[in-house]
């Protein structure tokens, strides 16, 4: 049963004084499996287009899923909308989201027609011809346009000029990859849900001649190298398998629990429109403050070490981590970050972090290979510890990266999508 045809029972009911709870019957009767499929259609399109290198991937996630969350809740309210805020009781939601999904993707993948249409069609095609059907589809294309409009010049794929030091601790590349580096232009760069990019700069990392920062220099030098002899099997593990960018680990969460917790239309809506808020959101306090910092990687520090001031490290110039170094600076980590924001958004929407899940990762080693946990805190750790297994981080930074995440999951939880009348 859809909402449009719910809406005309309720009224029959409420007629003849039935007491009915218009959240809890349109919870149990409107699947969640059209918004996992759209999900899955926006993120495996961006995820072909450039394997999320840029912030038009993540973008598009943020911005489909919140036009899906308003469909559903101009035309039955639960939570408060984003962007689109105009009632609309006669029209199907899902063809009004579908519909805005499809036009948010022509417009950002414009060469992908053929796949939006076919998944989108598919959706529509559901949904018997009636007037509420007609208006569903003006509507979608209503709340489109309101994103695109919205997000338009908002800087998502201006680069930064980007100038490198040379005194010790400051960032150098390349770090594995040719000369190039990932820098946002902060003059444009515009969030979701922070006031400022600056709103949740990390603190200082500790100073490179401090007992700090020898122990944790020795301990991704130890742990981090490439084909480490005191890394565990199974740390060398989770360190491949987490390596994959969080687009593609905590969206693919989402769709399981989606699943396997049977949220309803709303609660699942909600989720998406939370994690890739987040995920946006955090990619750029955690660039700006890994821009401000400018500090260096654990292979240039490890090389360097000559240079640093600190009695306690021992430089070694051949030394190489477990995986390819990302080409931005060090601190904090942006990863750490967004898996315990990740954690938090989905504990929040679920209620518990004590979640189940097994999923396998694009970049897990062997290929294929799979892991499973009960709690998404542990999975959380699992994944901020990853960096260092694979040496690309100072543990310094995954503890900081996982403070920043879960204050800025925290601050889009208690400011946005909140359930309306508290």
């Amino acid at each position: 049963m859809k909402l449009n045809h719910l809406t005309a029972l309720l009224l029959i009911m409420l007629a003849c004084n039935a007491s009915v709870d218009p959240a809890q019957e349109a919870e149990t009767d409107y699947d969640n499996e059209f918004i996992v499929d759209l999900n899955h259609l926006t993120y495996n399109v961006a995820n072909e287009h450039d394997n999320f290198y840029s912030f038009i991937g993540v973008r598009a996630l943020a911005m489909t899923h919140l036009a899906i969350h308003d469909a559903l809740n101009v035309v039955e309210p639960q939570y408060e909308t984003y962007a689109y805020h105009q009632p609309s009781a006669n029209a199907d939601p899902l063809v009004a989201a579908t519909e805005a999904v499809r036009n948010i993707l022509l417009k950002a993948y414009p060469q992908r027609a053929d796949t939006v249409n076919l998944i989108c069609n598919k959706w529509i095609g559901s949904i018997p011809a009636s007037e509420e059907k007609e208006n569903g589809l003006a509507l979608g294309k209503e709340i489109a346009q309101t994103y695109i409009d919205l997000r338009e010049g908002d800087g998502h794929e201006k680069q930064g000029d980007y100038t490198p030091m040379t005194k010790p601790g400051d960032y150098q590349y390349p770090t594995g990859w040719d000369n190039w580096v990932l820098k946002p232009d902060f003059d444009y760069a515009r969030p979701f849900t922070l006031d400022t990019v600056t709103q949740f700069r990390s603190p200082p990392p500790p100073d490179l001649a401090s007992e700090e920062y020898a122990e944790l220099f020795n301990e991704v030098k130890a742990y981090g190298a490439k084909n480490s002899t005191v890394r565990s099997e199974d740390q060398t593990h989770f360190a491949h398998w987490w390596a994959e960018f969080a687009e593609h680990g905590w969206n693919r969460i989402g769709r399981i629990v989606a699943k396997e917790e049977d949220l309803s239309v709303y609660e699942t809506a909600r989720l998406f429109a939370l994690i890739n808020m987040d995920i946006y959101d955090i990619y750029l306090a955690s660039l700006e403050s890994k821009y401000h910092y400018d500090t260096w990687r654990p292979i240039t520090a490890i090389q360097n070490a000559a240079t640093d001031g600190n009695p306690k490290t021992e430089p070694d110039p051949d030394w190489e981590p477990e995986m390819l170094t990302p080409p931005w600076p060090e601190y904090p980590s942006a990863h750490a970050s967004v898996a315990a924001g990740g954690a938090e958004v989905v504990t929040h929407v679920l209620g518990s972090p004590e979640v189940a899940f097994t999923m396998k990762s694009v970049s897990a080693q062997p290929v294929g290979s799979t892991r499973t946990y009960n709690n998404l805190d542990q999975a959380a750790d699992h994944c901020a510890d990853s960096r260092i297994m694979n040496g690309y981080h100072f543990r310094f930074a995954t503890e900081e990266g996982k403070q920043q995440g879960r204050a800025v999951a925290r601050h889009i939880i208690a400011n946005y999508l909140r359930p309306v009348g508290g």
